[in-house]
């Protein structure tokens, strides 16, 4: 087979229709860069069947059309064909030439022909597959297929073997096997899910069958029943009525005059209250008055005591200031002593200090004539240096002098902090004792407050209690028929519990009879616990499994069935303990779901029961999950992928498969499931009720005690009142006392204030005074350093010294030292006076402020004597008052005990005939009630013959049962209702609706044996399609490598090349690495070799694939565009070697594969962007790759 001719329209850069024939031999394209010869070899690979617009240097496929240039528009489609010689029928069409045609127009429509004739892109791809001429194959080799040689990795770098290999028609075939294998998985577990779900409506579809045939046999014994039950009740309700109305007339007559009566003691007993009334509010007014008294004395008295305490007090202190001032005027005396004695010596000192003064003077004009030697000066500096050092020691005494004095000012301000903070820690004892005064003070009006309160609210309890009787004995005979009700309920629950009402005919039939028959344990109900607030979804989730029989093994099932068939008493399911597998979750889900907002728990987690019976729980419930709604059981079911059944705890269903099942259910009706709960819990709320009724006993036999008491804890209350009021005001008098010691305590501190404050100013002036000292001290020590030092200077340059001058400078020293030794004795009897001074000063300020504190005292003690003899006068005249008060309130309270005693007798005679009052009333009351609840009733049965069976009540009579027992009919209708409300909504049609989802159950079920089988066959052909493609990949790589191995000597001029598997035992997934040795190198991994060698080696491998798997043509788009020139000699002579069997198409632009061409295109793009074929002569072809 050749290739022909190539034809292309509008593809990329060939706008216009070209042309190119191809001929036996190498056929070489050449072409500047960017000319677009590469877009040949992409059309070819498009025409092909190529797919992917990246592959074709695109974003999408349709930018192969022509998109335009500046001269020309874009055109809107183009077309590429490929026209073959098939003589030898290498392609499997019968004809002798094929032509392969592929458009694509701009909306994106595509067409592709065979021959002219339409296909599809399958039928092209099909008719090259394995031919070695597809789009993916060796017929077209790029650039790309070098570099996947060389960086591929070794896993990457096995695909090139299995195309030489041509496994890819294989591996097609697999994976369209394993897609198959995926649908069938699929529909499998679609059917599989529609089984389950089909599965779970069988058993509950027979069931409701039962059901139905139970509920028209129990109805048509109900209304036998009940008609004649009807007919008996209503002759005996007007047979009661009869004697009620009898009973009526005689209490309404008795009635009568017992509250004549009544009325009578009432209007007694009313002004007796009246009275009691009056004086109970003279003894309030009396005893308000008594407390008020009381409390003014209290607060009298305790006035008189913080006066005389205020009074003592200041006596004590005005002691304390007569005493403190007699000392400081002794210290001032001593003091003007003192200074006295220091005026005298300071005079003294004056007068010595200006006879050295005159004598100084005289000495320094002596001096004066000795000014122009030089030892003269050194003299006088020296004397004016030493004249300086005793200033400077004057000034550091003078600042001793001042350091000592602000000692002295320390220590005083000391002491005033001391004795201040006496002050105030005692202000703030008297602080706490006020505030702890005030708190007790608050609290016991709040008391008071209380006990006033708690009086009150005796007094309002002892005015309820008579209503409570009446009220009392009303709750307790309404307690005794609730009693009664809940008992008749429980009597009726037991006897349907022992009829086992509400089970279908077989399964009660089964469970009578368990006792005769071996290895019963019971109804799956009753061998469970369910927890109340789970049993709505749990009866929704158990459905007629409820019903079913647990039993110890199939033997004893087979036992059960046989008895049912021999009684023909019905049908009932068995679940033996040694045969049910249990059905679970696996953890992994279950430890999803935990995750989830809306999941509550597994069915099968919230019932207890015994270990025995686990098994058949988790069958029957270990993949159901509960959720709290109907939004979260969608969500569960979704992340379960619809596989287990999902029951909200409302009782909504979402189904295995997807399916939901919901809406509104029966209410009040009691089930099998609820009856167990409903009788525990009558149990309790008998003996609660029963409980509760002796409480009630209880309280009535003591509510008459209970009045007395509250009387003693009335006066009682009063007396505590009486009490706290007279504490009250203790705690007043004494934070009043508290308050004055405050008030002083502050005035001490304001003193500190102010003494404080004085001392401050005076350690100021000190202090200002010792810097400016220091400072004039500092300045004269740098002048006695220059002094010293220009001393010595001029003493170095003058060595003698004349004698008189000595003598005389001498003398002058000496007398300078008596002036500063007299200047600073005269300075320290200054600072001494000044001393003396300022405590003279400071304690005549002190003595002014005690003379300020003796007159204030003074008036304080003359306002305190005056203010206590008025209180005595005031205390005598309220003693007398509390005395008359306390005698009327002693002769009311004797009063209103008589008036007291009086009225309980009256009270109790009252409440004799309240009883018997309220007896005949409730007697009247019952039997009104009676009469017409009798008329109601037989109201209510004659519109029930009349409503529920068209019946009057002379037919009902004649219908009715003869000689009939009437307790055991209403047991047989209560018993009779309740096994029919206990079957819920009936479902006639569950039949013919069970029959059809039989027959769909079991088409279903051979569609998945089908499929089943199919999955094997899937599984088969995959694992036949592995082992062809591994001996085809075995085969082929040995040939490569045996070819390799000849090839790459061939091209190097020498060496030695292999290919090597890294895991030999995994052939249809190990990677293959290339090691190669170039003449004069040694062997290594082909990543290690040069640039050129290792492109010459991918070329060398290519060759060694063609050899083994030789094709009608191949197509090499720049593949030796890395190599030297040398090497590109060597690879296009090499080529010349298949040209007998393979047709060589080259896009090339080295001149070395140019020569070795048999015939020579050139594409050029003369128009900008429009790609032309010309004829090239082959001495032109350097020129044109310029």
């Amino acid at each position: 087979m050749l290739l022909k001719k190539l034809e292309m329209n509008g593809f990329k850069s060939f706008a216009d229709k070209m042309v190119i024939d191809f001929v036996p031999g190498t056929t070489a394209i050449v072409g500047p860069n960017g000319s677009g010869k590469s877009n040949i070899t992409e059309a070819i690979r498009w025409v092909l069947g190529e797919q992917s617009a990246k592959s074709l240097r695109g974003g999408r496929m349709g930018d192969v059309i022509f998109a335009g240039s500046d001269t020309r528009k874009p055109i809107n489609f183009a077309e590429v064909s490929l026209i073959f010689e098939n003589e030898d029928r290498f392609l499997p069409l019968d004809y002798s030439e094929v032509s392969v045609t592929r458009r694509i127009f701009r909306n994106g429509d595509s067409e592709f022909l065979i021959n002219k004739q339409s296909c599809r892109l399958k039928d092209i791809v099909d008719l090259f597959m394995d031919s070695g001429l597809g789009r993916e194959s060796f017929s077209i080799i790029s650039q790309g297929k070098i570099d996947e040689i060389l960086n591929s990795k070794p896993e990457e770098r096995r695909s090139i073997f299995e195309e030489a290999a041509g496994v890819l028609k294989y591996k097609h075939r697999k994976k369209q096997a394993e897609n198959k294998l995926f649908e069938t998985e699929e529909n499998l577990n679609r059917v599989q899910d529609i089984l389950y779900e089909l599965e779970g409506q069988l058993e509950p579809l027979e069931m409701q069958a039962s059901v139905a045939k139970d509920y028209l046999f129990q109805q048509e014994e109900l209304e036998k029943f009940e008609v004649s039950l009807l007919v008996a009740e209503i002759e005996a309700a007007k047979e009661k009525m009869a004697l009620q109305k009898a009973d009526f007339a005689k209490n309404e007559e008795i009635l009568a005059g017992l509250q004549a009566e009544i009325k009578q003691e009432e209007t007694q007993i009313y002004t007796q209250k009246q009275a009691l009334a009056t004086i109970d509010h003279e003894m309030e007014v009396t005893q308000a008055a008594l407390l008020e008294v009381t409390e003014r004395l209290e607060q009298l008295e305790g006035q008189r005591n913080v006066a005389l305490e205020r009074k003592k007090h200041s006596n004590e202190n005005e002691q304390a200031l007569h005493e403190n001032l007699q000392q400081i005027e002794s210290r001032i005396t001593t003091l003007e002593t003192q200074k006295q004695t220091l005026l005298q010596e300071k005079l003294e000192k004056e007068t010595a200090l200006e006879v050295f003064m005159k004598e100084k003077k005289a000495l320094e004009a002596k001096l004066a004539e000795y000014d122009n030697l030089s030892e003269e000066k050194i003299e006088s500096m020296k004397s004016d240096y030493i004249e300086l050092r005793h200033m400077q020691t004057t000034m550091r005494n003078d600042i001793g002098y001042l350091e000592r004095q602000l000692a002295q000012m320390q220590g005083r301000s000391d002491k005033l902090d001391h004795e201040n903070q006496q002050h105030i820690s005692e202000r703030n004892e008297i602080i706490a004792t006020v505030e702890s005064l005030t708190e007790h003070a608050t609290q016991m009006q709040e008391k008071l407050a209380e006990q006033v309160a708690h009086y009150q609210a005796i007094q309002q309890e002892l005015a309820k209690h008579e209503a409570i009787f009446t009220k009392q004995e009303r709750e307790m005979y309404r307690q005794y028929e609730a009693i009664q009700q809940a008992k008749s309920r429980k009597e009726t629950l037991a006897e349907l519990a022992d009829d086992y009402a509400g089970f279908f005919q077989g399964v009660r039939e089964v469970l009578k009879a368990k006792k005769k028959l071996n290895g019963i344990l019971g109804a799956f109900v009753e061998l469970v616990d369910i927890p109340e607030h789970y049993q709505k979804a749990l009866e929704i989730a158990l459905g007629a499994n409820a019903q079913h029989i647990i039993v110890r093994d199939d033997q004893a099932a087979r036992d059960a069935i046989s008895y049912l068939k021999q009684t023909r008493a019905g049908r009932a399911t068995f679940l033996p303990l040694s045969t049910i597998q249990p059905r679970q979750i696996p953890v992994a889900t279950k430890n999803a779901l935990e995750q989830q907002p809306a999941f509550v728990a597994l069915a099968s987690d919230v019932l207890s029961y015994d270990a025995q019976v686990e098994n058949v729980i988790l069958n029957a419930l270990g993949t159901t999950i509960l959720a709290k709604d109907l939004k979260g059981a969608n969500t569960l079911a979704k992340l379960v992928n619809f596989r287990y059944r999902v029951v909200t705890l409302e009782g909504d269903v979402v189904n295995a498969g997807g399916s939901m099942t919901g809406g509104a259910t029966a209410q009040g009706k009691s089930s099998i499931m609820t009856r167990k709960h409903e009788l525990e819990n009558l149990s309790k709320t008998i003996a609660q009720m029963t409980q509760t009724v002796e409480q009630t006993e209880k309280q009535f036999t003591k509510l008459k005690e209970e009045v007395q008491l509250k009387r003693e804890q009335l006066e009682e209350a009063r007396s505590v009142g009486e009490t706290l009021r007279l504490q009250e005001t203790e705690l007043l008098g004494k934070k009043e006392r508290a308050e004055e010691r405050l008030t002083a305590a502050n005035k001490q501190l304001q003193i500190y204030d102010m003494e404080k404050e004085e001392g401050n100013s005076e350690v100021e002036l000190l202090t200002e005074r010792k810097a400016k000292l220091q400072q004039e001290l500092a300045t004269l020590a740098i002048e006695i350093t220059d002094k010293d030092a220009l001393i010595q200077q001029m003493t170095e340059q003058s060595k003698e010294q004349e004698h008189n001058r000595a003598s005389d400078q001498e003398s002058y020293s000496t007398l300078k030292s008596r002036v500063a030794v007299s200047r600073e004795q005269l300075q320290t009897a200054e600072q001494a006076l000044a001393s003396v001074e300022a405590d003279i000063s400071e304690y005549y300020v002190e003595k002014e402020a005690i003379t300020s504190k003796l007159s204030m005292l003074k008036t304080n003690i003359e306002t305190v004597h005056s203010s206590t003899e008025e209180l005595a006068t005031t205390i005598n005249n309220t003693r007398e008052e509390k005395e008359t008060t306390t005698t009327n309130r002693d002769q009311l309270r004797e009063k209103r005990v008589e008036l007291q005693e009086s009225l309980t007798v009256q009270e109790e005679v009252l409440q004799q005939k309240h009883n018997q009052a309220s007896f005949y009333m409730e007697q009247k009351t019952a039997a009104e009630v009676s009469m017409s609840r009798l008329d109601a009733d037989v109201g209510n049965r004659l519109d029930r013959l009349s409503e529920a069976y068209v019946l009057t009540f002379e037919a009902a009579k004649e219908r009715a049962i003869a000689e009939m027992d009437i307790d055991q009919a209403r047991s047989k209708v209560r018993l009779l209702k309740r096994s029919i409300d206990e079957l819920g909504v009936v479902n006639i049609g569950a039949i013919d609706e069970f029959e059809r989802i039989k027959e769909r159950f079991e088409f279903l079920n051979g569609q998945q044996e089908d499929l089943l089988e199919a999955k094997s066959t899937l599984f088969q052909v995959m694992d036949e399609m592995d082992e062809e493609m591994k001996k085809r990949f075995e085969e082929s790589f040995t040939a490569i490598q045996t070819e390799f191995a000849i090839v790459f000597p061939e091209l190097f001029g020498g060496g030695q090349a292999r290919l090597i598997l890294h895991n030999p035992e995994e052939v249809l997934t190990t990677g293959v690495d290339i090691e190669a040795q170039p003449p004069g190198k040694k062997l290594q991994n082909l990543s290690l070799l040069s640039g050129g060698e290792r492109a010459l080696t991918a070329i060398a491998l290519l060759f060694a694939i063609i050899r083994v798997r030789p094709m009608p043509f191949c197509i090499l788009d720049e593949v030796e565009a890395a190599l030297d020139e040398a090497n590109v000699t060597r690879f296009s002579r090499y080529l010349k070697k298949f040209e007998t069997n393979i047709q060589f198409i080259v896009i090339t632009h080295r001149k070395g594969t140019m020569e070795e061409a048999d015939v020579l295109y050139g594409v050029t793009m003369q128009e900008s962007g429009v790609s032309k074929l010309v004829s090239v002569r082959l001495e032109e072809t350097a020129e044109l790759i310029k």
